[in-house]
């Protein structure tokens, strides 16, 4: 029997269903009902609750420096990762010839911002996947001299693929490329190395325990010490003129300069709780456990013959297994009425995706085995 590392008891719902779905939401803690509470006591405090409300912001971002392995100042709080990725994309100096390098099985937030540079003559070269895979080295024959930006998921959300991110940073900085990573299905599951990206991104609300309303935005200040907000507000800005010179400013220092109003207060507060139980866990417990569960759920996919998408070996996956099959929303469906949650088509990507996460225990996995079987 594997045992969950963090007891079912402790989130909401999760005596009820057999939760596999972290990769589209996971499920609440019950601890956040006293990181809500927190932040309704410290906003009802009139000018003191911004203070507090500050506080914190940097007590979040310092968790996840811990986290990523980088500096608190090089990590701020968006709304959601899709700005984050937009933050790049008009941040960017463009010229006709210029292009950058993405994967065709990209989620959508990580493609569709460069086509609006498409009118300056911007070319967006698409790496296709081989089986489902995306190699490094097609990956480095669409870089030249005139590659911007290449972006990429460290694991992917379609199909469950982990990335080597050394090599990839190896290779992207043999060139004049920026590098931006999307950690969304990687951050809370399997460890990551920002200051590898030159831009990082990551959503909270699955596999970090989080909600919707705050995403992690890291710039690495050793790489990019000039890189510049393309949106500005009050928050961005310090040394303010005031009335008497409205348009006189300069930037904050740390990433805070491309934040230009306030954080998502309560999310950063349900991530801030969320974070403590990630990093007491320990984020190499957190991969093994997630890796042995999800390897179950690979080898029972694959004697029933559907179609796999992810990749075998431990380096090249995290808490996703992916893969095609007949009627998927109704095999979603079925297993939806056992109390089984998993995750299936999504924007046009038509796949079914099973989750292992630290809540989750083998009896999980031996239950939706049994259910496919079925």
């Amino acid at each position: 029997m594997i045992r969950s590392l963090i007891a079912k008891s402790e989130f909401v719902g999760l005596d009820e269903i057999t939760h596999l779905a972290a990769g589209g939401e996971s499920p609440m803690l019950k601890s956040h009902r006293r990181a809500m509470d927190q932040f309704m006591a410290d906003k009802s405090l009139g000018e003191q609750a911004r203070a507090l409300q500050a506080d914190m912001v940097e007590l979040a971002r310092g968790k996840c420096a811990r986290l990523f392995s980088v500096s608190p100042e090089e990590i701020t709080f968006l709304s959601n990762a899709s700005e984050g990725i937009n933050n790049v994309a008009y941040g960017i100096d463009w010229k006709s010839g210029d292009n950058v390098v993405v994967a065709d099985v990209e989620f959508p937030s990580g493609i569709l911002p460069w086509t609006r540079f498409a009118s300056l003559g911007v070319e967006i070269r698409v790496v296709p996947h081989k089986n489902w895979f995306i190699d490094l080295e097609d990956i480095a024959t669409l870089i030249d001299a005139r590659t911007r930006v290449v972006t990429i998921s460290q694991v992917s959300m379609f199909t469950g693929q982990r990335i080597d991110l050394e090599s990839l940073s190896r290779m992207v900085r043999s060139s004049k490329a920026l590098l931006l990573l999307d950690a969304t299905h990687a951050a809370g599951v399997v460890a990551v190395d920002a200051s590898l990206a030159d831009i990082m991104v990551s959503s909270c609300y699955k596999w970090l325990l989080g909600v919707h309303g705050a995403a992690v935005f890291y710039v690495n200040r050793q790489r990019l010490p000039d890189f510049r907000p393309p949106f500005l507000g009050w928050n961005n800005a310090v040394e303010h003129g005031g009335w008497e010179r409205p348009a006189e400013f300069s930037l904050q220092a740390s990433a805070h300069r491309f934040q230009p109003g306030n954080a998502g207060f309560i999310s950063v507060y349900i991530l801030n709780n969320a974070l403590d139980h990630i990093l007491k866990t320990g984020i190499n417990a957190i991969e093994q456990h997630a890796l042995t569960l999800s390897g179950m759920i690979y080898d029972a996919v694959k004697s029933l013959g559907f179609e796999l998408m992810t990749p075998c070996e431990n380096a090249q996956r995290a808490g996703n297994v992916c893969f095609m099959a007949q009627n998927l929303e109704t095999v979603r469906q079925q297993l939806e009425r056992q109390q089984i949650l998993i995750w299936g088509a999504y924007a046009g990507f038509g796949r079914l995706r099973i989750s292992t996460h630290l809540y989750n225990d083998s009896s999980d996995v031996e239950c939706c085995i049994a259910a496919l079987e079925d």
